[in-house]
C-alpha cells in the first residue's frame, strides 16, 4: 500500500500533464469506474466569486436537516484533503492512498487507450472523490467546479440543480474575454430540463446564462430579479438579511461569514435548497437557519488573531480584491492598514493592486512558492504608483512578510493578507507551525 505522501507526489506529477478541458477523458475513467458520478444527488456549483462560500452554506445547511452530505472543492489552502469532505470532515489519509491505489491501473488504461490523453491532475481527483462519495453512500454531493464550466471534468453529472454564482473577469486565458463569453462557458453547466439559481449578474452575463436556460427549457431563478434580499446588518459577527425566496420570506437570517457580497452567496445557497423541493426534497425553514448559522469557510476574510487584528482573504480577481477592500472599510476599524501582498503573475495584478492599495497604509509585497508568483519586486513597482514608496517593504517570501508585518505593527492596526489562495494556505501553514511550537 502506498504512503498518504506517495499518493500526493503521484497526484501532483499529474500536473505535468496540464489542463485539459473537455469530458471526453473522464468520461472514459469513469466508465471504467462503474460510474459513480450518476448514482449520486448533485447540486452542481460554478461561478467566478463566491462558489466555496455557496457550496459550503449548502452543504451545512442539508447537513442540519439530518442529511449525509459529500462536498468537493478546490483549490485545498493547507491540505489535500480539505477538498473532499463528509459532513465537512475531510477524507482520512489513508483513504486517498486506498483509492489511489484503485484507480491507478485505470488511469494507465485510460493513458494507453489510442485517442485518449494521459487523465489530468484534476481529472483523477474529481473521478477519485465521485467513486468515494458513491462508496460512503452520501445524501446529497455539493460540487464545485474546477475551472469554467461547460468543459470542467465536474461537468459529467447530471445535478439535481445547477447553481452560477457572480461571474467577473478570471481565467480569460481558458474562458473567453468578455462576460458574454465567460458566462457561456459556466453556463455551460445547465441541463436540459434542468433548475439552475444564479446570483446576482451584470447584465451581459445574465443574459447568457438566461439564453442558455431558455434553450435548454430549464427553469431558472435569479438573486435580484425573482429572488430579493435586504441587508440588515453587516458586521463583525457576520450578515444579518431579510429574503424573499421561491416559497418562503425569511427574516433575519443570519451568516457568520464576513463581507456583504455574503449575503448574496447565502441567497443562492438558500434558493438552491428551496428548488430542491421542486425535486421533491423538502428542507425545513429551521434547518435553513441553522445551517446558516453554523457555516464555516476558511481562507475567505477570516479573522486568526486579534491585537493587531490579522485577516486572510484568497481574493484573486479584482472583483474578489474589491469587495476586500470594501467589507475591511465596512466591518472592521482600525488605526492602519497594512496590506501582505502576493499575486500569481498570470492574473490582473495591475488592476488588483490599483483598486486595494491607495486604502493601505503600508505594504508589504511578498510572493509564494509557487512558479507562478509574481516578483515581489514588480508589485512593489506597480504599488509605487499609488502610495508613496517609503511605505512599501519589499520581502522574499510569506512567513518573512508575515514577521514583518507583525514587528511593523501596533494592536489598534489590521492586517490584511491577500491576493491569492495559495498565499492564504502559505500563511495558514506558517501559522499552524507558530501554534504547534507555542
Amino acid at each position: 500500500m502506498i504512503t498518504y505522501s506517495e499518493a500526493i507526489d503521484y497526484i501532483y506529477d499529474l500536473t505535468k500533464y496540464g489542463i485539459k478541458l473537455g469530458l471526453k477523458n473522464i468520461n472514459y475513467l469513469l466508465y471504467l469506474l462503474g460510474e459513480p458520478h450518476k448514482k449520486l444527488k448533485i447540486i452542481h456549483v460554478a461561478g467566478t466569486n463566491g462558489k466555496g462560500s455557496t457550496c459550503s452554506s449548502i452543504s451545512s445547511i442539508l447537513q442540519s436537516d439530518g442529511y449525509k452530505v459529500g462536498l468537493y472543492t478546490s483549490p485545498h489552502l493547507v491540505d489535500f484533503a480539505e477538498r473532499i469532505k463528509i459532513n465537512h470532515k475531510q477524507i482520512d489519509r489513508k483513504k486517498v492512498s486506498e483509492l489511489l491505489e484503485r484507480i491507478k491501473p485505470y488511469i494507465e488504461k485510460v493513458a494507453n487507450t489510442p485517442s485518449y490523453n494521459h487523465p489530468t491532475f484534476f481529472e483523477v481527483i474529481t473521478s477519485m472523490a465521485f467513486l468515494y462519495f458513491f462508496e460512503e453512500q452520501v445524501d446529497f454531493l455539493v460540487l464545485e467546479v474546477g475551472l469554467g464550466g461547460r468543459l470542467d471534468a465536474t461537468n459529467v453529472c447530471e445535478p439535481l440543480i445547477s447553481v452560477i454564482t457572480h461571474i467577473d473577469y478570471d481565467h480569460m486565458d481558458q474562458l473567453g474575454n468578455s462576460l458574454q463569453e465567460i458566462a457561456r462557458e459556466k453556463g455551460g453547466i445547465i441541463k436540459p430540463e434542468g433548475i439552475v439559481i444564479s446570483s446576482n449578474q451584470y447584465e451581459e452575463a445574465y443574459n447568457e446564462i438566461k439564453k442558455i436556460a431558455e434553450e435548454k427549457n430549464s427553469l431558472i431563478y435569479s438573486i435580484g430579479r425573482e429572488i430579493n434580499y435586504k441587508i440588515v446588518k453587516s458586521d463583525i459577527k457576520g450578515v444579518i438579511f431579510d429574503l424573499k425566496g421561491i416559497y418562503h420570506e425569511y427574516k433575519n437570517l443570519h451568516t457568520p461569514l464576513l463581507g456583504r457580497h455574503q449575503a448574496d452567496n447565502s441567497a443562492t445557497a438558500i434558493t438552491a435548497i428551496e428548488a430542491l423541493k421542486i425535486r421533491g426534497v423538502n428542507i425545513t425553514e429551521k434547518a435553513i437557519r441553522a445551517g446558516l448559522e453554523k457555516v464555516k469557510w476558511t481562507g475567505r476574510l477570516e479573522i486568526i488573531q486579534h491585537k493587531p487584528i490579522l485577516v486572510l482573504d484568497g481574493a484573486h480577481n479584482p472583483n474578489g480584491v474589491k469587495v476586500v477592500r470594501d467589507a475591511l472599510k465596512e466591518i472592521f476599524s482600525y488605526h492602519r492598514l497594512i496590506l501582505v501582498l502576493a499575486i500569481f503573475a498570470d492574473k490582473d495584478y495591475k488592476k488588483m493592486i490599483q483598486i486595494i492599495v491607495p486604502n493601505a497604509d503600508l505594504i508589504i509585497a511578498t510572493k509564494t512558492e509557487n512558479s507562478r508568483a509574481t516578483s515581489p519586486r514588480i508589485i512593489a513597482k506597480e504599488a509605487a504608483k499609488y502610495i508613496d514608496q517609503n511605505k512599501i517593504i519589499v520581502t522574499e517570501n510569506i512567513p518573512q512578510a508575515i514577521n514583518c508585518a507583525l514587528s511593523n505593527s501596533k494592536e489598534d492596526d489590521l492586517i490584511c493578507i491577500t491576493g491569492s489562495l495559495y498565499t492564504v494556505g502559505e500563511a495558514k501553514r506558517y501559522f499552524d507551525i507558530k501554534n504547534q511550537e507555542n
